[in-house]
This record gives structure tokens, sequence and C-alpha cells, in this order.
């Protein structure tokens, strides 16, 4: 073989290795950026919904303002977002919480960057509803059993 089909081969080698290790480095950039949008969401079940269920009061009451605050409190939302308007967390909470209801079964659900955050969001806004509307005899959906 001669010397110009060598170097020829070595060039076509080198151009294989090089854009084979970009787009791999491509893929994997686009996998870090994808992680970091990455939400976590908890769901739970409230139970059965009765019937004339509606979604947007019950979603009303459940994020109801003295209810948030207390969830903002318990949690150190604000150190932990890094905000310092307790509306702004408010705020964040109802769009990031969803309730649906599916074959009359009332499902809650919230969403975040943090997985920790995210859990103990959701447990604290159901166990203050439960707090609150069980005393007050706020109607709710029947809880499910276990």
């Amino acid at each position: 073989m001669k010397r110009n089909t060598i170097y020829a081969y070595a060039a076509i080698c080198l151009v294989l290795l090089g854009g084979a290790g970009m787009y791999v480095g491509y893929k994997g950039y686009k996998k870090y950026k994808a992680k970091q949008n990455q939400e976590f969401r908890y769901q739970g079940t409230m139970g059965k919904a009765r019937e004339g269920f509606d979604k947007e009061k019950f979603k009303d009451s459940i994020l109801a303002d003295a209810l948030i605050d207390q969830v903002i409190e318990d949690n150190r939302l604000l150190d932990a977002w890094g905000m310092t308007d307790a509306e702004a967390a408010k705020s964040r909470i109802r769009e990031k919480f969803l309730v649906t209801v599916t074959a009359m079964e009332v499902k809650v659900s919230y969403q975040d960057k943090d997985k920790a955050i995210a859990k103990s969001i959701l447990e604290s806004i159901v166990n203050n509803y439960y707090k609150q509307a069980k005393p007050t005899g706020v109607p709710t959906a029947n809880p499910s059993t276990p």
C-alpha cells in the first residue's frame, strides 16, 4: 500500500471518530438539559366522589389561603424556593396542584423539581385539609379504604 493511501485511511478514521465523539457528546448534553427541566409528580387518592361532586369547588376548598399559609410555613417553602413573597409561593402551589376525577375516584397530585418538596407539599395539603374538614363538616370525598 502506498503512503498516500495509508494517510487517506487514517484521515477517514479520524473524521469518523471525531464525528462519533461529537454525536455522543451532543446526546449527553441533550439528556443533561432534559434532566434539568424534569419535575417529579406525587399523586394520591382522596376517595370516591359523591354524586354532584364539583371538582373546582373541591380544589378551591383544599387550596384555601389559610391551608396554603400553613403548608408554606410547615415546609419552609419561601427559603427552599428563594422567594420573599408568600403570594408568589401560593400561586406556584395553586399552579402545580391538580385535582382529577376518574371513574368516580378523586385524585390529587402535585409536581415540583425537588422530589422531597413535592411529596411533603402534597402530604401537608391533604393532611391540613382533613384536619380542617373534620371539625367544620366541610363536604369531602369519601376516604378510600385501604
